[in-house]
């Protein structure tokens, strides 16, 4: 019983890690194409590739590479 709580514990540290440290490699610049409120966010892809969006200016830039995921967070929860 103690070993499942504790795999749990594990598997759910694990799948959390990446979300937390991984919004530390995305940038984001201005561009002159967007308008006034947005901005040009950008992330390396463990590929290699870069991976281009957009958010609005107050957002930032999240991304999870374990999950493939790259999208704009909150002011008030940022990238959870």
């Amino acid at each position: 019983m103690q070993k499942r709580a504790l795999v749990a514990i594990l598997t759910a540290l694990a799948l959390a890690l990446p979300g937390v440290s991984a919004p530390l490699f995305a940038q984001s610049t201005k561009s002159p194409q967007l308008a006034k409120h947005q901005k040009l966010c950008r992330s390396k892809r463990p590929d290699g590739a870069i991976k281009t969006w957009t958010c609005g200016a107050d957002q930032p830039c999240c991304v999870n590479h374990f999950f493939n995921l790259y999208t704009c967070g909150s002011q008030l929860l940022k990238c959870l």
